[in-house]
């Protein structure tokens, strides 16, 4: 164990740090080291690479903005944007300011010098904890994360991974600031994600040249979306309901997770949530990819949906609903009690047909 204390004069928090998990920081860069005992000739660049690719976060932003330029992509672009912006506020302007730990390659005799010096002495000029470029490369893959299909987005994590490899490899930080960056990126992206969901859909939607300074639209984001342009052979990926499988709210929740490929850690469970799952972003629906929603047995449904079955709808939310709704929600159930108003089935409609959302489906009724 090395004599952090002694070394130089450090704050309270950076010399904690360097006592506490001085065995454990030592132990993670002797193991790490092994793969430059391994394979020096591929390791060594693949790592270099990967360590460049986060520096200054210049790379990630610059993907950021890449991915906003269309529209398919613009949501996850504004996503990691904000994701790696919040996360270099914590980590540059907060925490490492306020920790100042010295980076390992500064104590004299230490095994991490004697890393770093056989690696090729890459100088970092700011201080150790946590680690900028894991929190850069945590904060865009947790971006990607939560905007993508849940089945392969969380493989975005493999670059988070080799970003911390590659910084303890290179003996430019320790493994705690590795892991303080998993933290503050973390949190980054996921202020990032739900920050996102306010910006108008508007931005999302519009033409790139719109959103460009000079043009009579920049800046100015309307609450209902632009029209988007439409190739006439654009196809649409068919997804077919089918009201024999189901004669209630419940049994459609089901029916509409199952062929709209909802993960199955978040099954539909309100309206809400159908809105969601036909905008995108998660699942097995792409972001804006149109759909054509063939409901097959659509008689049967708007039985099974009817009036009685939209009484004990509005029934339940009564039930849970905020004070200040309970008078609208109120009017709608004796609507419903009276045969009055919508039905269940002609909300679920209305879901599916809207405009204003962010999804693009057409309805077939069979």
């Amino acid at each position: 164990m090395i004599g952090f204390l002694a070394a130089v004069q450090t704050t309270a928090i950076a010399a904690w740090l360097n006592s506490a998990f001085a065995g454990f920081d030592e132990s993670v860069a002797i193991a790490v080291h092994k793969l430059y005992e391994l394979a020096p000739g591929f390791f060594t660049p693949f790592l270099t690479l990967v360590t460049w690719m986060g520096k200054g976060g210049i790379f990630l932003i610059l993907l950021s903005f890449a991915l906003m330029y269309f529209r398919r992509t613009r949501r996850l672009g504004v996503t990691m944007l904000l994701a790696i912006s919040i996360g270099a506020l914590i980590t540059n302007l907060t925490v490492k300011p306020l920790v100042a730990r010295p980076r390992p390659y500064t104590w004299d005799g230490s095994v991490f010098q004697q890393f770093w010096i056989q690696l090729g002495k890459h100088t970092e000029s700011d201080k150790s904890f946590p680690s900028g470029h894991m929190t850069a490369a945590m904060a865009a893959s947790t971006a990607v994360f939560l905007r993508g299909k849940r089945r392969i987005s969380w493989t975005a994590f493999f670059f988070a991974l080799f970003m911390g490899i590659s910084r303890i490899y290179l003996s430019v930080h320790y493994t705690t600031d590795v892991l303080g960056g998993v933290i503050t990126g973390g949190i980054g992206g996921i202020l990032g994600y739900w920050i996102s969901g306010f910006i108008p859909e508007g931005f999302f939607r519009g033409d790139v040249k719109d959103l460009m300074p000079g043009s009579r639209k920049h800046g100015r984001h309307e609450a209902k979306p632009v029209e988007r342009e439409k190739p006439e052979e654009e196809e649409r990926r068919e997804v077919v309901i089918d009201g024999e499988n189901f004669s209630d709210l419940a049994g459609f929740y089901a029916e509409a997770s199952r062929v709209l490929g909802s993960p199955e850690d978040r099954p539909i469970r309100t309206l809400d949530g159908l809105n969601d799952i036909l905008r995108g972003g998660f699942g097995e629906h792409e972001v804006y990819e149109p759909l054509e929603i063939r409901w097959k047995n659509a008689d049967k449904s708007r039985e099974d949906l009817g009036y009685e079955a939209t009484a004990r709808y509005f029934e339940s939310v009564l039930e849970r609903c905020h004070p200040d709704n309970r008078e609208k929600v109120g009017k709608r159930l004796a609507a419903a009690r009276e045969g009055k108003g919508p039905t269940l089935f002609d909300l679920i409609l209305s879901v599916m047909r809207r405009t204003d959302s962010g999804h693009d489906c057409t309805v077939v009724l069979e």
